[in-house]
Order: structure tokens, then sequence, then C-alpha cells
């Protein structure tokens, strides 16, 4: 028998089967790679709150010989599951390099302390502009053709006159209205007035009116404005626009019975208050019960009608004050229809002065503010009522055809006077005045500069009498030698509408005043760089502004 060979003669050529990976979970076992094993990767440990340590240098010549070791041969690897658990990856082969240990800085100690935020170079920013630049280029273009649009749009647009307040064009009742006047223009801030010079030599008078106003109510020019925009009460002022609610709403000629709702608020007018004369049970037309507001001032008529045209004096209210806003009566609010005193009853000379021209371009009203004497009719069980107007210019100025003036019983006088000459129409308007006529005249005057002397002491005759001439005696001290002190420490003379002042006005006293020189008849005018000079009725007083000396030439 033969003998068997060795085993380790056998030279087997059975191959396993190759198993597919997905069907075996292979999980590749932690490799322990070290400079030892691969010099030719670098030693990278993670990072570490430790410091850093370095291992001892590695032997080359170990290394070598670790790399020089021949794998194990197929024959050797019988066992399939050994084979794969003892295999190991091939060692990158790559041309030996020699690497000095790397460096890796310490790492900082930990701090507890909150790191404070690097600051971004500055250089930083202007990448991030350069990055963005088409994008700022375009918006700044459209901000300059922004404002490039606005100049030219603005310096285009015709410019406005900004001293009046626009008027409603259209009406209600086109039998009594009238069309608004026209030269109003709109002005984007309502307190801006501009004033239009006067064709005159005469300064501007003084008043001794809180507020003042004057109204081209042909062209809507502002031609003299104090404190215009100033909030007082208007006291029966206020009428004007209950008579404007009474044209633009009711019929004039409908019948009204005082009910026992309108009769308990006349009864709640105080004592002293201006009244017709209404009771229960009477009846009267619309139009006369306009006739009694505007004459005599009478409260219980402005009470009766804002009951029957609106059902009570809320209401009635209410719409004034809504038709004050279309009107642009800024600086105006009612708190009733008659104008007696209350808290948050006021307006204002220049809305005053938008009024009267408005309701003085209504026919009706026109026409009724500015007749001297009416007499209700007999009827509607009530006797034949006598009414005087009580606008005492309408007696004695020249031009006065319309208008309402106020009076609180006091001293503060207000008046909204109506006035045309040579078809020029004039609105004006004083407030709070204790010498209503004086500053009135003066501004008519001035505005139809024309200073020829009249006084209502003048006028006043037992034949042609001004209404209540003999109750308050006010034109006893009417008088053309009167002056109205002037801002600068001057004097204004009512009677020729000229002042003086300063070293003019001292010599002039010292000299003998009006028995000496007379009424002034211009203003001071500069005859050379240091001379003044200013003419008298009876000579012409001349000072050098240098030596303050003056003389008679």
């Amino acid at each position: 028998m033969s003998k068997t060979p060795p085993r380790e003669d056998e030279q087997s050529e059975y191959q396993p089967p190759q198993r597919r990976r997905q069907s075996v979970t292979y999980r590749r076992p932690p490799m322990d790679y070290t400079l030892d094993d691969h010099p030719e990767i670098p030693r990278i440990k993670r990072a570490s709150r430790t410091p850093y340590q370095y291992n001892e240098a590695i032997n080359e010549d170990e290394q070598e010989s670790k790399g020089r070791q021949s794998p194990r041969t197929r024959v050797q690897e019988r066992n399939p599951r050994t084979r794969i658990e003892e295999r190991k990856p091939n060692p990158i082969m790559v041309e030996k390099k020699r690497r000095s240990p790397v460096y890796a800085p310490p790492l900082p100690a930990h701090r507890t302390q909150h790191h404070r935020p690097t600051k971004r170079p500055q250089r930083d920013r202007f990448i991030y502009i350069r990055n963005n630049l088409p994008v700022i280029i375009t918006c700044g273009l459209l901000f300059v053709l922004l404002v490039v649009g606005t100049i030219i749009y603005n310096v285009s647009r015709p410019q406005v006159n900004t001293n009046t307040i626009v008027m409603p064009s259209g009406t209600t009742n086109d039998q009594h209205l009238s069309t608004p006047p026209s030269g109003l223009q709109h002005s984007g801030d309502t307190h801006e007035l501009v004033i239009t010079p006067q064709d005159t030599d005469h300064p501007p008078p003084p008043v001794n009116a809180t507020s003042a106003y004057l109204l081209d109510a042909d062209t809507g020019a502002t031609l003299y404005a104090h404190n215009p925009f100033m909030h007082l009460p208007m006291m029966s002022t206020t009428k004007l626009m209950t008579a404007v609610l009474t044209v633009e709403k009711g019929n004039l000629d409908k019948q009204i019975t005082i009910s026992s709702a309108m009769a308990q608020d006349i009864n709640q007018l105080s004592a002293d208050s201006t009244v017709v004369g209404i009771k229960k049970g009477e009846t009267y037309t619309l139009r006369d019960l306009l006739y009694g507001l505007l004459l005599p001032s009478g409260n219980d008529a402005a009470v009766v009608i804002a009951d029957a045209l609106s059902g009570n004096l809320t209401n009635f209210v209410a719409e004034m004050n809504q038709r004050a806003k279309q009107l642009g009566l800024n600086d105006t609010h009612y708190m009733n229809p008659h104008g007696l005193l209350a808290t948050g009853h006021y307006s204002s000379a220049h809305d005053l002065a938008i009024l009267g021209q408005y309701s003085m371009n209504i026919p009706v009203i026109h026409k009724i503010s500015g007749t001297l004497a009416y007499i209700i009719p007999q009827g509607g069980n009530h006797q034949a009522m006598p009414l005087i107007n009580g606008n005492q210019f309408l007696f004695w100025y020249p031009g006065v055809d319309g208008g309402k003036p106020g009076y609180d019983g006091a001293s503060n006088f207000v008046q909204v006077i109506s006035s045309t000459r040579n078809h020029h129409h004039l609105i004006g308007v004083t407030m709070h005045t204790n010498n209503w006529w004086t500053d009135m005249r003066d501004l008519m005057n001035w505005g139809f500069d024309n200073f020829k002397w009249i006084s209502p002491h003048d006028v006043d005759s037992p034949q042609k009498p001004i209404p209540f001439d003999t109750l308050w005696n006010y034109f006893d001290g009417d008088k053309k030698e009167n002056t109205i002190a002037t801002g600068d420490g001057g004097r204004y003379y009512i009677y020729t509408g000229f002042s003086v002042s300063g070293p003019i006005m001292t010599y002039y006293d010292k000299g003998g005043g009006l028995k000496q020189f007379g009424y002034p008849t211009s203003m001071p005018g500069m005859s050379s760089s240091a001379l003044v000079s200013q003419h008298f009725e009876k000579a012409t007083i001349q000072c050098d502004t240098v030596t303050k000396q003056c003389g008679t030439v």
C-alpha cells in the first residue's frame, strides 16, 4: 500500500464561493492606524482640551522591516471564516517619505465667561457693498429721479395765493343762493396768509380790537390781518351761520307754529337775552323769523328756526359745525344757534370774514341784513312787530349794506360789516373792541383809500337818529384829534390816517403839536442818507438821524 502523501504537499484547487455583500452583514473591524504601521499617514488626533502629547520617535528600521513582510499565502488560509476575520488591508504602497512631527498648537483653556464676538473686518463690509453694487446704484438712481421729478413738478405748477380758503361751488336752493364769490384759492396751510399790498400811501391802521381782518370780497384778497386766527367768542355774529342754514334748508314762505318744545327751549334763554317776543301758539313764516334773527338779533328766533329745521337744537348745531367745515372755517366751533357765551363756542376774525363774504353773496341774507327797519305783519295769533336793525354802521358810514354785529353786554364788541363803494366790495371784521366805530371806520377808510372825515356823532340827529345812540352815549368821544398808539411808540391820527414817531414826534410835541403844526399829511420820508422829513398841515419837520437835530423847512 502506498503511503499517503503528507497534507503539506497537497495543492488544492478548490476555491470557496464568494459570498454576496448584500447577504452578509459585514462590519469592518476597527483598525488601529498608527504611525508605526503606516508612516505615510500624518499623525492626526481629535481636538481635546488637554495639552497635546507627542509620541516617541518612530523607529525607521523597524517600520521598514514591517513594511517588507510578505502576505500570507492563499494555501494557508483554508477556512474562509478565519480568512475573513484575519484579513487586513494591504498597506498603501507609496514612496516612503520622512516627515517631521506635525505641530499642533495647544488649545486655549476653557473659559466660562461669554466670549466677545469677533469684530468683522472693515474690508469685509466693502466686499459686501461691492457685491451688491448694482442694487445700490439702481436704488440711488430711483431716489435721484424722484427728487428731481418733485422739484420739476413744484416749479412747473402754477403758484397759488395762500391768503384765502376755497369756498364751495354749489348750493341747495338756487332761487335764493348766488354763486360763491370767485377769487378764492386753496392753500396747503390753512393758517398761512399773504397780505395784498394796498395802492395807498397811508399805513395800515392800528386797532384797539383783539383781532381784526379786512377782506376784498371781489377778489378774495386779504388786505389787513391782526391776530386773524385767534379763537374768541363771536357772540351774535353766530347768527350769520344760522341764517345760511335757514336759506339753504328751508322754504322761507313756510308757516311755523310755535310748539311746546320750542317754547320750552325759548324759556331756557337768559333773562337779559335779546328776543323778538315769540310766544307759544303763534305762527310765523320762516322769512319773518329770518328778519327777527338778523335785525334785532332775536335769540328766540334762532331757537325756533333750529327746532323747526332740525327737530332740536343739538341736531341743528351739528349741522352748523358740519357746514363750517365745508366752508373752510377751521377755527370755528358752534355750541348754539344764537351766540350766547358757552365753552367751546368760538371763531376767528379770518373765519368771520369768510363767513361774511359767503353770506353776503346770498341775496336774501344780504338784503335782510341791510334793511334798516321791518314790520312783521299782524296774524298768526300775534300783533304786528316793528323791528329795528341793530347794526349802527348802516345809519352813518357811507357804503355799508349789510353784516351783523355782536355784543356781550360788557365792553366787547364784534362786527362783521359789508361795505361797497364804486363797485369795490369790502368785508371788515373786528373782534373784542371797546371802540367799535373807530376801528371799523379806520379799516374801511384805509381799504377804500378815502379818509374823508365822517363821525357818527356828526351824523346822528333827531331827524335821523342812530339806533341806541342815547343808550350809551358812545359817540360823544369820537373826535378828530383822537389817536391810537402804534407799535413803534408813535401815534396814529384817525383824522388823516397818518402817524408820527421817533425824533419827529419828539420835536412835534415840543414845538406845539396840533396847534403849531396841524395834522400829519404824509408818512416820514428819507430826503438823504441821514435826513428824514414829514409833512404836516402847517409845516414840514426835518430831522438828522445821526445828530438827532430837528427843525422846520
